[in-house]
C-alpha cells in the first residue's frame, strides 16, 4: 500500500490591507486593527463606496529588480504575487540556486479576477498577457528561471484555499517535494466596486472606514472589497526535515463542495467541512479555533454561522470562530490564502486572532467570535473556511506537526 506523503508549511508571503510581511500582518491582526481606509487607487468620487482595504505603502520595485523593468507591464495582482512569493521563498530559506537545481517548480495560485485597471490603459504588445488570470503565477514561474509547471484556479473568494488543497494533494501523491502556491488580488477597480454595490454586497461606511468590515456584528451593512496576497512554501515533511526547514504547520485534511442549486446560499458549506474534517481523521472537539469566511454579509454571516451549528451541534457553542475580514477587508481569491497564513501564524504565537470590530451581538450570529485583542490559548489544530461567487465552498483542516520520526 502506498502511503501519502505528509504535506507541511515551511515559508509564508503576505500582503494585506492591515500590513506588509508576516510580522506587521500578525500585530495588526492580533490588536484587532483594520487595514481598511479612503480608495486612493482611483477616483471613487462618483460612487456611493469610497472605502476598500488597499494595500498601503506597496512600492513594487522593492521586490522586484528595477533594471528589469517587467513591473511597469504588470497588474497590481501579479506585483503583489510576485512580492508575496518573494516573502515566502526568503523566509523558507530557499534560494534562486535551490530553485533552479529543481527539476519542476510547480506553482499553483488561485485568482478571482483579472488585471481589471489595465481595461483603461493604452493596449501594448504586453496587455494580452498582463491582464489574465494567469498573469501572476506565469510571472513568478518564470522570475527564479526555473522548470516551473503553472496552474491557475478561479473559483471567486475560494479560489486560494482550492489552489492550495491542488499543491498538497500533489504533494501528497509524489508528484512534487516543493510546490509555491496561494492566491493574489489587486481587484480595487471603479468598475469592480460598482458591481459589489449593485449586487449589495458593498459597505457604503465612507466616514468610519476602519470601522466598516465587522464580520457577524450586528450593525454590518455589508463587506469592503480590498486587494492582497499569500503565498505559502509547501513541501514533503521529510524533505522539508531533510533540509533542516522551520515548519509552520501540516494540512491534513480539505473538503469542497457547491452549493446545491435548491439550497440557500452556504448550503454546501456543511458537506465541505465535514469532508475536511474525516479526510484530516480529526475529531469535531479536537478543532481549536475556526476561521470562517465572515465576509461582513448580513445574510452569508448569518448562514455560515447557523451551518457552524449544524456541523457541530453542542459543541459550537463553546467553539472560538473568528474572520479576518474585519482587519482586511474582503480580498477575495486570495482570501483562503490570507486565512491560512493567519492561521499559521497563530500556532506561531499560540493565540487566537480576534474578530476585528466585532461589538454588538447580533441575535441570529450567537458564537464566540473572539472580540477584542488576541486571545492566548494552544492552538493545535485550526479550521478553515471559504465560500465563493458561484457558490463554491472549500474548507482546510492546518495542524501543529506531530509524530515527526
Amino acid at each position: 500500500m502506498i502511503i501519502p506523503n505528509r504535506v507541511v508549511i515551511t515559508g509564508v508571503g503576505i500582503l494585506a490591507a492591515n500590513g506588509i510581511g508576516k510580522d506587521a500582518f500578525w500585530r495588526t491582526l492580533a490588536a484587532g486593527e483594520s487595514g481598511v481606509g479612503p480608495i486612493t487607487l482611483f477616483d471613487a468620487s462618483d460612487l456611493p463606496c469610497k472605502i476598500a482595504g488597499e494595500v498601503k505603502g506597496f512600492v513594487p520595485t522593492d521586490f522586484i529588480d528595477p533594471t528589469l523593468k517587467p513591473h511597469k507591464r504588470m497588474g497590481r495582482f501579479t506585483q503583489l504575487g510576485l512580492a508575496a512569493s518573494r516573502m515566502a521563498l526568503e523566509d523558507a530559506g530557499l534560494t534562486k540556486d535551490f530553485l533552479q537545481e529543481l527539476p519542476c517548480l510547480p506553482i499553483v495560485l488561485g485568482v478571482s479576477t483579472i488585471a481589471m485597471e489595465m481595461r483603461s490603459q493604452k493596449a501594448t504588445l504586453y496587455s494580452a498577457v498582463a491582464g489574465i488570470p494567469h498573469a501572476a503565477t506565469s510571472a513568478i514561474g518564470y522570475m527564479y528561471h526555473a522548470h516551473p509547471r503553472l496552474l491557475t484556479l478561479s473559483d471567486g473568494c475560494a479560489s486560494s484555499l482550492d489552489a492550495v488543497a491542488m499543491a498538497a494533494r500533489m504533494i501528497r501523491y509524489g508528484e512534487s517535494d516543493l510546490i509555491i502556491t496561494g492566491g493574489a488580488e489587486g481587484s480595487i477597480d471603479h468598475y469592480v466596486v460598482e458591481i459589489m454595490l449593485k449586487c449589495r454586497r458593498c459597505s457604503t461606511r465612507n466616514d468610519f472606514p476602519q470601522k466598516a468590515s465587522r464580520p457577524f456584528d450586528r450593525d454590518r451593512d455589508y463587506g469592503v472589497v480590498a486587494e492582497g496576497a499569500a503565498i505559502v512554501v509547501l513541501e514533503n515533511l521529510k524533505h522539508a526535515l531533510a533540509r533542516g526547514a522551520h515548519i509552520y504547520g501540516e494540512i491534513t485534511g480539505y473538503g469542497s463542495r457547491a452549493d446545491p442549486s435548491d439550497a440557500e446560499e452556504g448550503g454546501g458549506l456543511a458537506v465541505s467541512m465535514e469532508l475536511a474534517l474525516n479526510n484530516a481523521g480529526v475529531r469535531k472537539e479536537q478543532i481549536d479555533y475556526l476561521s470562517a469566511h465572515g465576509p461582513s454579509d448580513i445574510d452569508m454571516d448569518r448562514a455560515e454561522t447557523k451551518v457552524i451549528k449544524k456541523v457541530f451541534g453542542g459543541l459550537a457553542a463553546s467553539l472560538p470562530v473568528m474572520s479576518v475580514k474585519g482587519a482586511t477587508g474582503c480580498p477575495m481569491g486570495a482570501a483562503g490564502a490570507i486565512q491560512l497564513v493567519a492561521a499559521a501564524l497563530s500556532m506561531e504565537h499560540q493565540a487566537i486572532p480576534p474578530t476585528a470590530n466585532y461589538e454588538f451581538p447580533d441575535p441570529e450570529c450567537d458564537l464566540d467570535y473572539v472580540p477584542g485583542r488576541a486571545r492566548p490559548a494552544t492552538v493545535n489544530r485550526v479550521m478553515i473556511n471559504t465560500h465563493g461567487f458561484g457558490r463554491g465552498n472549500g474548507t482546510m483542516v492546518l495542524e501543529k506537526v506531530r509524530d515527526v520520526k
